[in-house]
């Protein structure tokens, strides 16, 4: 362990105490975020276990190096056992934290480049096995580090490094990635990302001028909560679009259901009805009012809506359809669940969309749509159909025709609800929109 400086060993208690005290103080800290992340972050569930994972990890290498010195300044009450236990311990969930941060990380990147898969964080694991490995023999070989029977782990030679060579690689991979992508980050994931590279740095830097200090993993550790200080900061950022696009999804929403052809055309439908039946453009000028004020209400809803409120709304828009389309139109359902909320206008929009689009206007055959709900595996799903023309899914990824009304209910089933909504279409075999919230 090398010669004591004058005054070392009254001093070196006392930093080994406070770094004690303020790697269990980050544990803490950790168990903390670990409940906040798993108990709070619904809007992207395949993050927060990643990043759970990450912050369980860096508790127990604090945990475990915290363990390590107290054993080491106290050897001859604990033992050789829980010395040679701990410390191996710190240095393997020291490479662990690697390849999780590179997940996490991945994910993130994944989320904002819209499904580019980087599949860098498979090296990392590469790297982490092949560390947990080399830690593994040392346990039986000592090449890395050995236990004296005084307590003291001792450095061997040339191969000492190989702890620090490995965590510094996994960052360096992590941030050569990061730089890659970096328009993808926020400011403050940024910064976390610079300072994930340089602290542990910092602390390989330190322990080789003075041995008897290793900070490597503390820094490491401090780094990881940067990380979640900043998946914090980019859950606010997302509370924020949230917010901003529901409003102006609000605006986009009725500006498409109150189409000028469709006013028109109701009123024409209402004035027809006037001079051949009173008593159904009565009716009719009915449900055209609870199309109105549907819509309305609509801009003072911030949140998805229950999903009978949904299809009343969806009632009412088809039976005005109806009396336009007559028998060339049939509409059924099958709805077996209520219990769910789904984004306003979902439904209608759909449906809009079959009439407008999808129907084999001017055949025989009379267009079928058909709205079924029902629960199962844990989520709600709610399923429109057509016997209609079809179309190339394809065209979703475009902003024209019917894809822009369509797009706009993916991203808002998604955002206000936390769900899915898939098509399944073929030019000539109709279409089948499903929607799936969970529970």
């Amino acid at each position: 362990m090398g010669t004591p400086l004058a005054g070392e060993k009254e001093t070196m208690p006392v930093i080994q105490s406070v770094h004690i005290a303020i790697e269990m103080w980050g544990a803490l800290f950790c168990l903390v975020a670990m409940l906040v992340v798993i108990l709070t972050r619904q809007f992207d569930r395949a993050g927060a276990v990643r990043m759970f994972l990450v912050m369980f990890c860096s508790t127990a290498l604090m945990v475990c190096d915290a363990i390590s010195r107290i054993v080491r300044s106290r050897y001859m009450e604990f033992g050789y056992t829980s010395l040679r236990t701990s410390y191996f311990y710190s240095l393997f969930f020291g490479f662990l934290l690697m390849p999780l941060i590179a997940e996490y990380v991945s994910h993130v990147l994944y989320k904002r480049t819209g499904g580019y898969r980087i599949y860098w964080n498979r090296v990392e694991w590469l790297i982490f096995f092949l560390g947990a490995g080399l830690l593994f023999v040392n346990e039986y070989v000592p090449y890395i580090y050995s236990i004296s029977p005084h307590g003291d782990v001792d450095p061997m030679p040339v191969f000492h490094r190989i702890p620090s060579v490995i965590i510094m690689i996994g960052l360096f991979m992590t941030i050569s990635v990061t730089i890659v992508y970096v328009k993808y980050l926020l400011n403050v994931e940024k910064v976390a990302m610079i300072s994930f590279l340089l602290l542990p740095l910092i602390g390989v830097v330190i322990s080789s001028i003075f041995p008897e200090m290793s900070y490597t993993k503390l820094l490491a550790v401090v780094s990881t909560i940067i990380l979640f200080v900043s998946y914090e900061v980019s859950f606010v950022q997302y509370l924020i679009d949230k917010e901003k696009q529901i409003a102006e999804d609000k605006l986009r929403v009725v500006n498409i259901q109150m189409q000028p052809h469709f006013i028109f055309n109701t009123l024409a439908l209402i004035r027809h009805l006037c001079k051949r039946s009173p008593d159904e453009a009565i009716e009719a000028i009915n449900e055209f009012s609870k199309v109105l004020r549907g819509t309305t209400d609509y801009l003072t809803e911030s949140d998805c809506i229950s999903v009978e409120k949904e299809l009343e709304l969806v009632r009412n828009y088809i039976k005005i359809q109806k009396r336009r389309f007559g028998d060339g139109l049939i509409v059924e359902y099958d709805i077996q669940d209520t219990d769910f909320d789904i984004p306003p206008f979902s439904v209608q929009t759909i449906v809009e969309n079959a009439l407008r689009y999808g129907l084999k206007n001017g055949e025989e055959q009379a267009g079928v749509i058909r709205i079924s709900t029902n629960r199962a595996n844990g989520s709600h799903f709610l399923v429109i159909s057509d016997n209609g023309v079809g179309f190339d899914t394809e065209i979703l990824k475009e902003q024209k025709g019917n894809s822009v009304g369509l797009k706009n209910t993916i991203d808002r089933v998604a955002v206000m609800c936390g769900g899915t909504l898939s098509v399944e279409s073929e030019k000539g075999s109709g279409t089948k929109v499903t929607i799936q919230i969970p529970m």
